[in-house]
């Protein structure tokens, strides 16, 4: 099986060469993300039917449409007359937006015309691909511009939404093992034909305070993932956001049940060709790698920037309390759009695995139709924090 692109593998080689062996985050980074032949910074399909792998926009429009009503439900919360910002990181293909502010221009055309709709996007290639889908809309007036990372937006600047879909699981994440004699961390190595893991005492000491903080010890002999990446992203909007929202949407656990012995080898997966392995060592920058995301060190995260939990739900009870049982209304039940649409709701699959978890933060908790079923939620989220807090 082939290792990668050749260049990538090149240059992944020269660094270990150079500087010794690299953590899993940096592989994975490059892999990810090299300015040259990174799979998300290089043209090609990633997303979709074309692609390696499908997200809920792709699965029906619906999906965007409630979201937008749970944001401009939010707006009417946060004030009813001024400017309000819609800030989405990580836009993939621009689905999310264009569905979105589609359905503001056919219900809501008031509400749009308050809208920034900003992109922070890193990808050359997503952009060309966002800016493809949201031409329409763009010709139409509407308020949309890209920006590179969250440093452009200075600290307390912004008043609105923050929202994010599939993003934080596609950040580049250490991998961990518990040994007898303590913590190690997994680098990675060149043998003169292959990628190989080594283990090594950890970078850094913010590994153990990791896993300190959310009250987790591994057993020996497990693996896991830790994304301290988006702890940093969460504080950098958390320290942006003035008044408002953060809205995160991705497949993942709280720390309790992620760190849980049942997922002793952690949850790294890559992904090509819509088909799924656990081996990251090969096609190198020729296909996605992600792990779950750990809610429970998130929330704490934007609980250091001032930002409270407002709700910790599932995609189903989500989309079940922003109304989508309506939309079934007039279409028959074996129809295909009927079929996508159940897709996005089951329990044995998008509709429990995805969560969704919301802050806030300059303003009383809102109450919000998407968290109508929080409390159980709510309370497997706030149980290991408070732990942690005493």
């Amino acid at each position: 099986m082939e290792i990668g692109h050749p260049g990538l593998v090149a240059k992944l080689v020269a660094r270990i060469k150079q500087d010794g062996p690299l953590s899993f985050a940096d592989f994975m980074e490059a892999a990810l993300y090299d300015p040259e032949f990174g799979y998300y910074m290089t043209p090609g399909p990633r997303i979709g039917r074309e692609g390696d792998y499908y997200t809920s926009l792709d699965v029906h429009p619906i999906f965007a449409e409630l979201i937008g009503r749970q944001v401009a439900q939010a707006a009417e919360i946060l004030s009813s007359d001024n400017d309000f910002t819609i800030v989405e990181m990580g836009a993939g293909k621009g689905l999310l937006a264009r569905h979105l502010l589609d359905s503001y221009w056919r219900a809501n055309p008031a509400f749009l015309s308050r809208i920034r709709y900003i992109l922070v996007e890193r990808s050359p290639s997503m952009i060309r691909a966002q800016q493809e889908h949201l031409r329409p809309l763009l010709g139409k007036g509407v308020s949309i511009s890209w920006a590179p990372d969250l440093s452009a937006f200075p600290a307390g600047s912004a008043h609105g939404v923050f929202l994010s879909n599939e993003l934080v699981d596609a950040f580049p994440v250490h991998r961990v093992v518990m040994r007898s004699l303590g913590l190690r961390e997994i680098f990675v190595g060149w043998d003169g034909d292959r990628f190989l893991e080594i283990e090594a005492p950890p970078f850094s000491s913010a590994l153990q305070n990791y896993f300190e903080r959310i009250g987790v010890v591994l057993e020996v002999g497990q693996r896991a993932e830790v994304n301290l990446r988006a702890l940093e992203w969460m504080r950098q909007a958390g320290t942006a956001l003035r008044r408002g929202l953060v809205l995160t949407i991705d497949y993942g656990h709280s720390a309790a049940d992620l760190y849980a012995t049942t997922r002793k080898a952690g949850t790294l997966l890559c992904y090509h060709r819509h088909h799924v392995s656990d081996s990251p060592y090969v096609r190198v920058g020729q296909q996605d790698m992600t792990a779950h995301v750990d809610f429970t060190s998130l929330a704490l995260a934007g609980r250091d920037t001032g930002l409270e939990v407002t709700g910790f739900t599932n995609q189903l009870h989500f989309l079940m309390g922003l109304g989508i049982e309506s939309a079934f209304a007039d279409i028959d039940p074996e129809s295909p759009e009927s079929v996508a649409m159940r897709n996005l709701l089951k329990p044995d699959g998008m509709g429990a695995t995805y969560k969704v978890l919301v802050q806030h933060k300059g303003m009383p908790a809102p109450r919000l139709d998407g968290l109508q079923s929080r409390p159980f939620f709510l309370d497997a989220l706030q149980h290991p924090m408070e732990a942690a807090a005493r």
